[in-house]
């Protein structure tokens, strides 16, 4: 009994075609490679987001220190209540 082809678009029939149009082995490497690369390619982005993360963390914590401080600068240089 034949397998029912699944793909849905023609588009995806026209992929479909050019992988079979391939030996095999070579088939096999080149779908290895196209994975590999779309792998480095995943982790260099989820690095660079972690780093973006980080990053932003640092800046805010810097901003808050900065908040801080001109808080206590102003606290320090206000005139005394003569309450």
């Amino acid at each position: 009994m034949a397998e029912k082809q699944s793909s849905g678009s023609p588009f995806d029939y026209l992929v479909d075609s050019f992988w079979a149009s391939l030996p095999e082995k070579t088939a096999d490497e080149l779908a290895t490679f196209k994975k590999d690369v779309l792998l480095g390619i995943k982790g260099a982005v989820d690095w660079l987001i972690d780093e973006q993360v980080k990053c932003t963390d640092q800046h805010l914590e810097n901003a808050r220190r900065m908040r801080e401080q001109y808080q206590q600068k102003e606290a320090e240089s206000a005139p005394p209540n003569p309450a």
